[in-house]
């Protein structure tokens, strides 16, 4: 039995209600990490002064730095390339990088979204350890369109594997705006009267991302999932279709058992710095003023009026004061000898926070001229070994999820080309990202030192014995070599071709060879 527009409002009400005591800890983590963001429990009011509270920034600048490295590390220039499971022929290379190519060009797009999107979902990511994007067609079905999503409207769950089954997302829809997304037809007769006079009035609209088999209803049994909007004041549905994949992913940095809400390892490790660094920073604040400024001490009865301690200010001394007596005004001397420790003490909170977000680590080492090419290679090892384990996962599921289902929209909705197109070899066949990036070993690019290294060998060696040259497949070695430089495939000929040269250039030699003896014996 299909789930009612009254199941899926109270459906919605549960899982809102078990997301709900999460939002004090992500309402904590913003308020000192990322102050942008800190509206969980509260609202902002355009103008207010986010970060007012605060007597330091330096936990926010941390965050912005590891958040601001996700790109930088993982999403520099060609970040991915589009692959296979196993080995693709020659066409099937080729249609692989000119879809790599395509798929790049339309996230790149302007009105695509792309690098806002990703922008705000990197640092949600770095302060709350998730984040909410859907990756769909824009209004105008003319591209692709990637949007992050305020944590806080979202709801999701698990299923039985411990991955994402489903999301509800709410938001408040001006009525105007329903009408142009879902027409006038779909809407409730109530909202279509109140049209007219107030066409900004917001009502409460939920957004449903769910398996057909939760939904249950058989027209779409054909659809692994259903996207279904729901008028919640009405209980009317908006809109609800099938669909082969789902609208939303949902990046998670450190997960728990039995929870489907992750958490960042660098804001649950850096609170209780960022909290006693901002205790810290306010008490040598004040110590330095009173350094600077120190309290005044002065004779009672003698002073007339206030004392006026202002730059060119005037204190006024009653005139029978005997300053034999003491100073009418003196400073209340103070003592200073703690104010240098109380710095080493917040140098060391930092170099912490630091440490909590990585930000230690996550720089490329320093290579010095003198270096050789070995110790060179030792101190790359060495970072991607301190690195992979902060920025792998994020690669598998950030980024994999993320060009995986762009992937899929784009395929579905014709943006690379028609399906009769890919060739026969990559039919079936489960599509594989790979990401390019410093932390990346490059695979492919040790191929041409290994063909270098094996092509001088085989010189020397056959020096001593010119047979030695027999034990390599120069075809398959010289071949895999141009691969891994990153030529493009449509450089190569195909296989079928190579041997077709290869077998003409062998039949041209051997008539010539015949031709040679022939002309030798008539000349005997």
């Amino acid at each position: 039995m299909p789930m009612s527009p009254g199941m899926l409002r109270k459906f919605s009400r549960d899982r809102f209600e078990k997301q709900y005591p999460v939002l004090s800890l992500w309402q904590e983590l913003a308020e000192n990490f990322y102050p942008e963001r800190n509206d969980f429990l509260r609202t902002h009011y355009i103008g207010e002064e986010l970060s007012d509270s605060l007597a330091t920034s330096v936990p926010l600048l941390i965050r912005r730095e590891l958040a601001n490295s996700l790109e930088a590390m993982l999403r520099d220039g060609d970040w991915f390339s589009i692959g296979i499971e196993g080995e693709a022929d020659h066409e099937g290379k080729m249609w692989l990088e000119w879809a790599t190519k395509r798929l790049m060009m339309l996230m790149n797009q302007r009105n695509a979204n792309f690098r806002r999107a990703t922008k705000e979902m990197d640092n949600d990511y770095v302060t709350f350890g998730n984040g909410v994007m859907s990756i769909e067609l824009n209004r105008s079905a003319s591209g692709l369109l990637f949007r992050t999503w305020h944590m806080k409207d979202c709801a999701w769950w698990d299923d039985e594997n411990g991955q994402v089954d489903g999301l509800v997302r709410k938001e408040d829809l001006a009525l105007y705006k329903m009408a142009q997304y879902y027409g006038e037809a779909n809407m409730p007769e109530e909202h279509i009267k109140m049209l007219r006079d107030k066409p900004f009035h917001e009502v409460p609209v939920h957004h449903f991302d769910i398996t057909s088999r939760m939904y249950d209803a058989p027209q779409y049994n054909n659809f692994p999932r259903v996207q279904c909007t729901l008028d919640v004041q009405t209980e009317t549905i908006l809109e609800i279709g099938g669909s082969q994949h789902p609208r939303y992913i949902v990046p998670r940095f450190q997960t728990i058992a039995c929870s489907p809400y992750a958490y960042s390892p660098a804001t649950v490790v850096g609170l209780p710095d960022a909290r006693t660094l901002q205790a810290m920073t306010h008490t040598l604040l004040e110590a330095g003023e009173r350094h600077a400024r120190p309290p005044i001490i002065a004779t009672e009865n003698v002073i007339r009026g206030d004392a006026n301690l202002y730059p060119d200010g005037i204190t006024f001394v009653s005139e029978d004061y005997d300053e034999r007596l003491g100073a009418s005004l003196r400073p209340l001397v103070q003592d200073s000898k703690g104010f240098p420790l109380g710095l080493e003490m917040k140098d060391g909170i930092v170099e912490i926070l630091q440490s909590a977000f990585y930000v230690n680590k996550i720089n490329m080492p320093d290579i010095g001229r003198e270096m050789t090419a070995y110790e060179v290679s030792e101190r790359m090892k060495q970072f991607r070994r301190e690195n992979l384990p902060l920025f792998a996962p994020i690669e598998h599921e950030y980024s994999g999820r993320m060009c995986e289902l762009a992937f899929e929209t784009a395929l579905k909705n014709g943006f690379l080309g028609s399906p009769q197109d890919i060739p026969k070899s990559l039919l079936g066949q489960d599509i594989r990202f790979k990401f390019e990036s410093p932390l990346s070993e490059a695979d492919e690019e040790k191929k041409v030192t290994q063909f270098q290294q094996v092509a001088t060998l085989l010189e020397q060696a056959a020096q001593a014995d010119p047979a030695v040259i027999n034990h390599v497949d120069f075809g398959v070695s010289l071949r895999d070599a141009i691969q891994g430089s990153g030529a493009p495939e449509k450089w190569l000929r195909s296989l079928d071709d190579v041997k077709a040269l290869s077998d003409q250039q062998r039949a041209d030699a051997a008539k010539a060879a015949a031709d040679e003896a022939q002309a030798a014996g008539q000349a005997a």
